[in-house]
């Protein structure tokens, strides 16, 4: 695919399994190289194998990083910035647009785009989720990405259930948000979704698969690029295996103070 031809479709791709921090970064790392070189949009949703802290791009790793029920778990830097998140009981997608698609020169309007078709999916299921609509920030920012807030943060109930983040590259961009569904005990402060609903146990893993398609399919209509389901190249399965050796399961990108 040359760079002067928009993409005319996105691919879907839905992790059969959890995985490790390490591997999902790197594999979000290299889908964002397959938007840069070859304008490829991928739409992924992925879990995590066990509760992980994901930290921001720019955020220290030491004082008040280690203190909290978080203590102890493994950790992955991300690409994109922010606050970290606490990766447990929660959907978590990412999604690369290359530089030429029209998306691309309004990171703003990025978030809009993918959060407004999960709002309308969800109020089909009866939860009016919403966008916060507000940002406030504090002069010592919490350690956690749910303690802080954002305009385009979804709420329910007046509680943050999903915050996204992107990181652009030449020009392409990958967004990852995570969908918070129930409350870790590793940050208890924070109910997910499912916790706030009147009768959680409707919703079961069945119906949240369910709900994974039909994010997919109004992501798809909202951006107008019809999904074809698919699965990581070669290419792009070797470079995640070496960026996952290479960076992200290595300690010096996790603890190193100073990001460039």
């Amino acid at each position: 695919m040359t760079a002067s031809h928009l993409p005319d479709h996105c691919r879907l791709l839905n992790e059969p399994a959890p995985q490790p921090g390490s591997w999902n970064m790197a594999v979000d790392e290299s889908l964002l190289e397959s938007a840069v070189s070859d304008q490829v949009c991928s739409l992924r949703w992925y879990r995590w194998d066990q509760a992980t802290i994901s930290l921001g791009y720019f955020q220290q790793n030491d004082g008040d990083a280690q203190q909290g029920p978080w203590e102890g778990l493994p950790r992955v830097r991300r690409l994109s910035g922010g606050g970290a998140i606490l990766h447990h009981h929660e959907l978590t997608y990412s999604f690369t647009v290359p530089a030429n698609h029209p998306l691309a020169k309004s990171p703003p309007e990025l978030y809009v785009a993918i959060h407004q078709p999960l709002i309308d999916v969800l109020a089909a299921h009866g939860l009016n989720v919403e966008f916060r609509g507000v940002s406030f920030r504090s002069a010592s920012e919490p350690f956690l990405c749910f303690g802080r807030g954002d305009e385009r943060d979804l709420v329910y109930q007046g509680q943050k259930i999903l915050g996204s983040a992107q990181r652009r590259r030449r020009g392409a961009i990958v967004q990852h948000g995570s969908l918070l569904l129930l409350t870790s005990e590793y940050a208890p402060e924070f109910p997910g979704l499912l916790n706030l609903v009147e009768q959680p146990g409707r919703y079961s893993e069945k119906l949240l698969n369910a709900l994974t398609i039909d994010f997919s399919q109004a992501i798809s209509t909202a951006l107008k690029l019809p999904l074809q389901s698919g699965n990581l190249t070669d290419e792009e399965s070797l470079r995640a295996r070496t960026l996952e050796k290479e960076k992200y399961s290595q300690d010096s990108w996790t603890s190193r103070k100073k990001q460039v």
